[in-house]
């Protein structure tokens, strides 16, 4: 069953993002601050997603696009950056706030809150052994 990519409208705007990168024994590594913007694009089936932001002195661009029923559900997420292909990772519902972004090898917990200024999302990579925690981040409304 599809869920509709309205649901992800409380995500809609510009964000200031701060937040932390840490090793894998949870020892800060850097600090991230920059903006996210989210915008419904013409249509309604697709979101884009910006991203800018500077993780420990080194600045990151990125452009993910939200839609489209992924194969396994929920939705695809294709991300572009500096790497030479795009990269794709499933956004899943898992309840009322809170989505599931997978990728190779990461995940990111991800609260948004319906009428709320402000979200959360932790990051986490497989070791081989199991999840650790890799970033967390927090988003303001701007």
């Amino acid at each position: 069953m599809s869920v509709s990519l309205a649901t992800l409208d409380p995500i809609l705007g510009q964000w200031r993002t701060s937040g932390t990168v840490v090793d894998r024994h949870g020892n800060l590594e850097s600090e991230i601050e920059g903006t996210d913007s989210y915008t419904a694009l013409p249509g309604g089936a697709w979101i884009a997603h910006d991203v800018d932001v500077t993780i420990g002195g080194h600045r990151t661009l990125a452009h993910e696009l939200i839609g489209g029923a992924h194969p396994d559900g929920g939705w695809r997420m294709y991300a572009f950056d500096d790497a030479s292909e795009p990269g794709l990772m499933r956004l899943s519902l898992h309840d009322n706030d809170l989505l599931l972004l997978e990728g190779s090898g990461i995940r990111s917990w991800f609260h948004f809150r319906a009428g709320t200024r402000h979200m959360t999302t932790r990051w986490e990579q497989f070791d081989g052994d199991g999840w650790t925690t890799w970033m967390s981040m927090r988003f303001d409304r701007m």
